[in-house]
C-alpha cells in the first residue's frame, strides 16, 4: 500500500476538487487501514469525483464522504478535520465508509480525538478544561489567550484571582459606571440645585472641566498616582494646584455617594500630597498710596477702591454688589449668599471713611459697577497705575498695583484699630486663623488711624454731607 498526495481546493475547506492517480492509491481490495493527513500542496492525482459528497452530521461535527473512481474501481473517501488540520481515509465499500464516518463524528462530538498528533495526556487535559468551563461557552483557545494576556500584564505580582478580587472591590457595577465627564455633569447639576454660588460653579467648570478632558475614562478606574502625576504637571502655582486637588477630592466624594465606585475604596484624591505653599510677604498699601489712588480715580474706580480699602470686600464680590445691598440706616452692606465667595450671607460695616468717598455717588438701585467679572478689575489696575504714575514727578513713577492689597490693607489696619481679630474675621468672611496667616500685616495704631482718616478734597463752595445727615436722608427716603 502506498500513500498518495492529494491536491485540495483551499477555498472549499480542504475538499477535493480533482483527483488524479500517479501511483497506486490502495491495495487490491481498494481499502486503506491508514488515516492519512492531507497535504494541501500535493501533486494532482489521476482520479475524478463522481458525484456530490454525502455529509454525516453529529452535533456540530460534519464529515463528508466523497465517491470516486480509482483505476476503474469505485472508492469512497472520508474527509474530516481536527482543528485546522484535515484528514482522510479511503474505503472500497460505501457502508464501511459511512460507519467509519459516523463513528468518527460521534467521537469528535464527544471530545474524543485519536489524531496521531494529539497525545492521550493532551486529550485528558482538553476534556478537563472543558469540564471546568461548565456553562461558559467561550472557545477554549480564547480562554487560554485571555489567561496568557492577564498573566503577562501581572508579571508575577499577583494571581489572576487576586487581580479579579481587587477589581471587584474597587469598581462599580456596570449599571452605575460613569466616566469623569458624566460624573462632572451630574455634579454641576446637583450643586446648581443645592444653590451654591455662580463663582463656585464657574470654578468647578473651569478646573474640573480640564480634569475631565484629560481623563476620558471611568472615574472608578483612576488611581492616586495618576492624579498625583497630573497635578504636578500643571503649570500653576502651589496654591492653585491645591485648589485643583480640593475640587477633585469633592468630585470623587460625590461619585462615591452616587455609587460610581466602591464604598470600601479610599478617595484616591485625598491620598495625593498637597503642594507646599510658602508664605509670601503680605502686601498692603500705605495711607499715602491709597490717597494717590483715590484722588486720580474716576467715579467708578473710586467706588471700587473705596469699598475694598474701607470695607475689605473681595474684588469678585464688589463686582456683584448692587446699590440695594447698602443699608444706610443700619450702616451695613448686606452681602447675599449668591454674592459671597463662601455662599453665606455677610454684613460689612459702612465706616465713616467709606461714606465720605461714595456717599454722594450712591443710587437707589441697580448694579454698583458695570464691570465684567473676568476683566473689570484688570482694566482698573492698568488705569490706576497709569494715572498715579502720571501724577508723580519724574524719578518717582514706580507705582504698581498690588494684587489683593486693598483687602489685606483693610484687615491689617482694622485689626490695629479694633484689636479684635474675631470681629474683623466676621466682617471679612474668613476664620481668625485665615486673617492672621493670609491678610494681617502688623501696623501701628497711628498708621491705622491715618488710613481710616483719608478724606476727599472738598471744594470751598461745597459743604460736605456729614455721616449723620446721610443716615437721616436714608431714613427719610
Amino acid at each position: 500500500m502506498h500513500q498518495s498526495n492529494l491536491h485540495l481546493d483551499q477555498t472549499a475547506g480542504f475538499e477535493p476538487r480533482r483527483l488524479r492517480l500517479s501511483k497506486p492509491l490502495i491495495s487490491k481490495d481498494l481499502q486503506t487501514d491508514q488515516t492519512t493527513p492531507v497535504d494541501s500542496h500535493a501533486q494532482n492525482m489521476n482520479n475524478h469525483v463522481l458525484s456530490k459528497p454525502r455529509t454525516i452530521k453529529v452535533g456540530s461535527v460534519h464529515i463528508k464522504i466523497y465517491p470516486g473512481v480509482c483505476r476503474g474501481r469505485q472508492i469512497f473517501t472520508v474527509y474530516w478535520r481536527i482543528g485546522q488540520r484535515p484528514f482522510r481515509k479511503v474505503f472500497a465499500n460505501e457502508k464501511d465508509a459511512e460507519k467509519f464516518a459516523r463513528d468518527k463524528a460521534e467521537a469528535l462530538a464527544a471530545g474524543r480525538v485519536d489524531a496521531p498528533s494529539i497525545s492521550v495526556a493532551a486529550i485528558e487535559t482538553f476534556q478537563e478544561a472543558k469540564r471546568r468551563l461548565g456553562p461558559i461557552t467561550t472557545p477554549l483557545h480564547l480562554v487560554a489567550d485571555e489567561y496568557a494576556n492577564a498573566a503577562e500584564k501581572l508579571k508575577g505580582t499577583a494571581t489572576i484571582d487576586q487581580a479579579v478580587e481587587f477589581f471587584l472591590r474597587n469598581t462599580a457595577p456596570a449599571r452605575t459606571r460613569r466616566t469623569v465627564g458624566e460624573t462632572l455633569a451630574e455634579f454641576i447639576h446637583a450643586k446648581t440645585q443645592d444653590g451654591v454660588s455662580q463663582r463656585y460653579l464657574q470654578d468647578c467648570r473651569s478646573r474640573l472641566g480640564r480634569f475631565a478632558k484629560d481623563f476620558q475614562t471611568e472615574i472608578a478606574l483612576i488611581q492616586t498616582k495618576e492624579l498625583s502625576d497630573w497635578l504636578r504637571a500643571l503649570r500653576c502655582g502651589p496654591r492653585s494646584r491645591n485648589n485643583f486637588r480640593t475640587l477633585i477630592v469633592t468630585l470623587f466624594e460625590f461619585a462615591r455617594k452616587q455609587g460610581y465606585y466602591s464604598q470600601e475604596r479610599p478617595n484616591p484624591a485625598i491620598l495625593v500630597d498637597r503642594a507646599k505653599v510658602r508664605g509670601d510677604a503680605i502686601c498692603i498699601y500705605s495711607p499715602e498710596e491709597l490717597t494717590e489712588m483715590l484722588r486720580v480715580a474716576n467715579e467708578r474706580e473710586r467706588i471700587a477702591i473705596a469699598i475694598g480699602a474701607f470695607g475689605g470686600v473681595r474684588q469678585a464680590e464688589i463686582i456683584r454688589l448692587r446699590w440695594e445691598n447698602f443699608n444706610w440706616g443700619e450702616e451695613v452692606i448686606d452681602l447675599g449668599s449668591d454674592q459671597t465667595k463662601t455662599a453665606s450671607r455677610r454684613l460689612v460695616p459702612i465706616l465713616p471713611a467709606l461714606v465720605a468717598w461714595i456717599g454722594n455717588l450712591r443710587h437707589e438701585r441697580g448694579p454698583l459697577l458695570p464691570f465684567n467679572e473676568n476683566t473689570g478689575f484688570r482694566r482698573l489696575y492698568r488705569s490706576i497705575e497709569s494715572k498715579v504714575n502720571a501724577a508723580r514727578p519724574d524719578g518717582q513713577r514706580d507705582f504698581a498695583w498690588k494684587p489683593n492689597a486693598l483687602r489685606h490693607s483693610y484687615a491689617s489696619y482694622r485689626v490695629a484699630v479694633t484689636e479684635d481679630v474675631a470681629k474683623v474675621s466676621l466682617e471679612m468672611g474668613n476664620s481668625p486663623q485665615k486673617v492672621f496667616s493670609n491678610y494681617r500685616k502688623v501696623v501701628t495704631k497711628s498708621q491705622a488711624a491715618a488710613w481710616f482718616s483719608i478724606q476727599p478734597e472738598t471744594p470751598k463752595n461745597v459743604v460736605p454731607m456729614s455721616r449723620n445727615n446721610l443716615m437721616k436722608s436714608e431714613i427719610a427716603v
